[in-house]
């Protein structure tokens, strides 16, 4: 799925330019943030070296071949690079690079067998797979519209996924300390941001219906914050006068790219 949210024009030249909305529904994959540590991958523990090898693959500060990273500072110079170059991004494109940037030995695999990569946004361990909405923001900071500031665009992406499950009659809040959206004491979206001469990258995660074992803490402490639990939109409307119809993914992105505005 990919989606234009905005097109303006600059002075004269009348230049073009776009931010877009990617969305996946991602296969099974356990990803790191680039200084997340791998003492969150608490199944590590239980291996015979303690994880030894598997923390060095994984390793912020290593670089080899065999890394268990996903990395794109190679295509900086790639035609997407630049945001006032019409469309940002091709569907072939996205392929392309996401292929380009696959590590080039096995990647790091968690017991369940999903692959483990360290990437480039904030935050600590997490888990993407079917039935959770991902959305990338492509979007231009320096633009009148916005603020040159990723803590403020933080908290824009925390709004469009509150207001998004205020539509399905759930009630969402912000954390004082850690990121994201939660309902009670469960994470129900992790927001992970980034950016590159202030065009943004990465974006936030919303468990509409995944299976919530992959999050298991035999597996992971997700986010990094051991006394905090997870939950969906399937899971919160359980029991409720809503449960007869707990909304597809793409019902809930339809919703949310209309939150972006």
């Amino acid at each position: 799925m990919r989606k234009e949210i905005r097109e303006t024009f600059d002075g004269n030249d009348m230049e073009q330019e776009k931010d877009w909305i990617l969305m996946f529904e991602h296969q099974p994959v356990y990803t790191l943030g680039r200084g997340a540590t791998e003492d969150y991958l608490t199944f590590l523990n239980n291996e015979p070296d303690g994880g030894l090898e598997k923390r060095r693959r994984l390793s912020r500060k290593y670089r080899g071949e065999d890394a268990s990273r996903l990395n794109i500072d190679r295509f900086q110079k790639h035609k997407t690079s630049s945001i006032t170059d019409g469309p940002i991004i091709e569907q072939n494109e996205v392929d392309e690079l996401s292929n380009q940037s696959i590590c080039k030995s096995q990647p790091v695999l968690a017991p369940n067998g999903s692959p483990i990569y360290r990437i480039e946004r904030g935050g600590e361990v997490t888990y993407h797979g079917p039935g959770q909405l991902v959305m990338y923001p492509l979007l231009n900071l320096k633009h009148p519209n916005y603020q040159q500031d990723l803590h403020w665009y933080l908290r824009q992406i925390e709004e469009v996924i509150i207001q998004t499950l205020h539509t399905f009659d759930i009630k969402s809040n912000r954390d004082d300390i850690n990121t994201g959206v939660w309902v009670g004491k469960h994470k129900i979206a992790a927001v992970g941001v980034s950016a590159t001469k202030w065009i943004t990258t990465h974006g936030l995660a919303l468990n509409v219906n995944p299976n919530l074992e992959h999050f298991d803490k035999d597996i992971i402490t997700p986010c990094g914050i051991e006394e905090r639990g997870v939950t969906s939109i399937s899971e919160v409307l359980k029991g409720t006068s809503s449960s007869d119809h707990s909304p597809s993914l793409n019902e809930v992105a339809d919703v949310a790219l209309k939150c972006f505005g």
